[in-house]
């Protein structure tokens, strides 16, 4: 698209996503605000944007893992294609964003764990505290295949949600799998929860790296969240990507965020793998974003705030 403020084929910094999301508050003034909902451990404020002014609330958080930084850029492009849109009062798909965004606000926090893309991003020289970080457990070989925050501790395991069911994999600091001392020590973790705690959201979206495939519930929580299965059914058929295998075992699902926000609120959390699998553990080309995580995916938030609300009103009518 023309005209556009977030250019997505790139190593998409947090740097760049701040100045995009400036830029972009002042391009769609009506549409857009932001506020810094918390702050990363090396002190990084966590930008959480809100895009729409209908009062249906629907979260999108993307990068709980540093090297999936792929999704912020979706994130950020999705906001902007999604304002644009909605100013010009034109069709992404079947759907009519300006109407969407009158009945939906999308809050989307789009990078939660800012430190540890800037470390995959600028190597060793761009951490604030290198001697501590060099001390920890590089799980694989370069700090380029980093997840953890710049703490060492992996921010999908570190959720209070069945914590301590959860597969221990690392018992220190590494730059993945490590669960973290206790549940919800760090800041981006508990930046997160409050956004949460604070709105009355009704469905939220976390994205991630390669899969293509579309997480819907645990076993905990399938039968206490029906609409989830719903919500999940409309995005597969909107990208074609599957919908994963519920799963029984804690040590596999606990402490992640859609775990918690299940257990927190009985409303849908969903995982969505958006690029395509394999590739090892390196971040995906930048330049190649659009045939990666856009062509698919480009009407999957319409999808998600359209079914929200329509399984919102079915309730409503239900009473």
């Amino acid at each position: 698209m023309e005209d556009l403020i977030v250019m997505p084929a790139i190593a998409y910094s947090y740097s760049q996503m701040m100045r995009d999301i400036e830029a972009l508050k002042n391009a769609y003034p009506n549409l857009i605000r932001y506020e810094i909902a918390g702050f990363s451990v090396e002190g990084r404020g966590l930008p959480l944007v809100r895009l729409g002014t209908g009062k249906n609330k629907v979260f999108f958080c993307g990068a709980h893992h540093a090297r999936d930084y792929i999704t912020s850029a979706y994130l950020m492009y999705a906001v902007n294609v999604y304002a644009k849109a909605a100013e010009e009062q034109t069709l992404i798909g079947r759907h009519k964003i300006a109407e969407l965004l009158s009945r939906c606000t999308m809050y989307v926090m789009p990078m939660v764990n800012p430190d540890g893309v800037t470390l995959v991003q600028g190597g060793l020289k761009a951490v604030m505290d290198k001697k501590k970080v060099k001390k920890m457990t590089l799980v694989r070989p370069t700090y380029s295949e980093w997840m953890a925050n710049i703490n060492g501790v992996d921010l999908a395991r570190q959720y209070p949600a069945l914590w301590d069911k959860k597969y221990i994999v690392v018992q220190e600091p590494a730059s993945e799998l490590y669960n973290g001392a206790s549940p919800a020590t760090e800041p981006e973790v508990q930046s997160v929860m409050r956004v949460c705690k604070s709105n009355l959201f009704l469905a939220a979206l976390a994205f991630y790296v390669k899969g293509e495939t579309i997480g819907f519930a645990d076993s905990l929580t399938e039968k206490k969240i029906p609409e989830a299965f719903a919500l999940a059914s409309r995005l597969s058929a909107a990208t074609g990507y599957a919908i994963n295998t519920v799963s029984d075992n804690p040590g596999v699902f606990a402490a992640g965020f859609e775990c918690w926000f299940r257990q927190e609120f009985l409303r849908p959390a969903l995982q969505i793998y958006l690029t395509p699998a394999g590739g090892g553990a390196m971040p995906h080309h930048d330049r190649a974003f659009f045939s990666l995580a856009w062509d698919k995916t480009k009407t999957l938030c319409a999808q998600a705030l359209s079914t929200v609300c329509q399984l919102k009103d079915k309730a409503e009518e239900s009473l």
